[in-house]
């Protein structure tokens, strides 16, 4: 594997993760240019699931007035049209075999596995699956999108990025606008991206989080 030519130290990486906040007011003359965005969407794509079988989607929304649409079902939330770019979290109402099948073809293909290695990662994934119930499993890759949301909002810090996680919408309508029912997933929460706008005074509040002695237990 090609080494990485530069780390970040542990005190880069607290810096901007203290930097980082859930942005209130985007400026909305300030798009990410393509480089950027597509540097995010490449981490989002990269992003950690259990067994690696990435049970959700994430709907990239570009056009203006779908997005005007979606702000109506988002409690008129303006980071919703006014930052530069708006990702829709999804997951999976259900994990067909056929799913399973195209997961272990793809991944046996680029790991040179043989035909029996793929038909046994296949049925081992389904035989794990079929364990769970409708709602277990729902919730199950529920969990593995908001996996993802963390993986974003700390790839946008380490960029230099604003970001803001937003779960204050209404999903049946997005579902609906979005035509999720039909391919069989349902919207979880969104996060919008791009740069703060100077007249949002939540950029200059101190960032209020626990000390670690009350949220980290070590036995």
């Amino acid at each position: 594997m090609e080494e990485i030519a530069y780390r970040m130290t542990e005190a880069e990486l607290l810096k901007v993760l203290n930097w980082r906040y859930a942005t209130k007011k985007f400026d909305p003359e300030r798009k990410l240019d393509d480089r950027q965005r597509e540097g995010l969407l490449e981490a989002l794509r990269l992003s950690a699931s259990s067994m690696g079988l990435q049970p959700y989607k994430f709907i990239h929304v570009k056009d203006s007035k779908l997005r005007k649409e979606l702000r109506n079902y988002s409690h008129d939330q303006s980071q919703i049209t006014d930052a530069s770019e708006l990702i829709v979290f999804t997951a999976k109402t259900e994990i067909d075999e056929e799913y399973v099948e195209h997961f272990a073809r793809l991944e046996g293909e680029l790991r040179n596995r043989n035909e029996q290695q793929i038909l046994r990662k296949k049925e081992k994934t389904l035989s794990y699956l079929k364990g769970k119930g409708e709602e277990e499993l729902f919730n199950w890759n529920c969990r593995q999108a908001y996996i993802a949301i963390g993986n974003l909002l700390t790839t946008a810090a380490v960029l230099g990025i604003d970001a803001c996680p937003m779960e204050g919408i209404n999903t049946n309508a997005y579902d609906r606008i979005l035509q999720l029912e039909d391919v069989n997933l349902r919207s979880l929460a969104v996060v919008t991206l791009g740069f703060r706008s100077s007249s949002d005074s939540y950029a200059e509040e101190p960032k209020f989080r626990f000390p670690q002695g009350q949220i980290i237990k070590t036995i």
